[in-house]
């Protein structure tokens, strides 16, 4: 479509069902509260988009730029998200749940109380971001970059943080029980008052001066 309504919120969710959304050009287009379901947005352009308490169901947002978009409330699942942009986004209170998102960047994101669950993300981006009180249970962050983020009293547990970087991030008061931790590196990791019960880790994973926090469990190579 040349043309798309960006200001009518029903008739945008419409003509995109109709048409689909394949690259298109639909930044700052309000969608707030509307459900989206099985819509293709690959290579969508939604920087600075309004996608406040939206609900996107089994949609493709594969390289789908969210850069600036605002989808605070915003539930998003059984979804396709690879390579996804959401740097600066608000995602405040925001819901990903059963998605696939290997590769996205949630660089410098505001995600105070963010909700990822039962979601697969390798190499994804978390740099600089905000994620105060974050929900991040029983996913994969494989490879994750979490430099400088702020995961303060966020819940971390049963996830898979595998060869992560938490260079310089503020875990302080977070729960990563049951954690992966394998090969991650948490050597400038701010960890006051975290919780490491049943945490797994192996001989790579890097700790500070004051080595693994009490409740973490050395796993041998043989035990993995």
């Amino acid at each position: 479509m040349s043309s798309w309504p960006t200001n009518d919120p029903k008739k945008l969710v419409a003509a995109l069902k109709a048409d689909g959304g394949d690259n298109a050009q639909l930044s700052g287009a309000v969608f707030t509260g509307q459900s989206l379901k099985d819509i293709n947005l690959r290579h969508a352009d939604l920087s600075s988009a309004e996608l406040g308490k939206c609900k996107l169901t089994e949609c493709a947002l594969d390289h789908a730029r969210l850069t600036g978009a605002n989808l605070s409330g915003a539930t998003i699942a059984d979804s396709i998200i690879h390579w996804a942009t959401f740097q600066k986004a608000q995602l405040s209170k925001m819901t990903i749940r059963s998605c696939m998102f290997d590769k996205a960047d949630f660089s410098e994101a505001v995600a105070p109380d963010l909700t990822i669950i039962a979601s697969l993300g390798v190499s994804a981006k978390f740099c600089g971001a905000e994620l105060t009180g974050a929900r991040l249970e029983n996913s994969a962050f494989a490879l994750g970059d979490f430099r400088r983020a702020n995961l303060s009293r966020a819940v971390l547990r049963q996830s898979d943080f595998r060869e992560a970087n938490f260079g310089s991030c503020n875990l302080s008061g977070a729960d990563l029980a049951g954690a992966v931790l394998y090969k991650a590196n948490l050597a400038s990791a701010i960890i006051r008052d975290a919780k490491f019960r049943g945490a797994k880790y192996d001989r790579t994973t890097k700790w500070g001066k004051a080595g693994p926090p009490p409740g973490a469990v050395l796993v041998k190579e043989k035990d993995k």
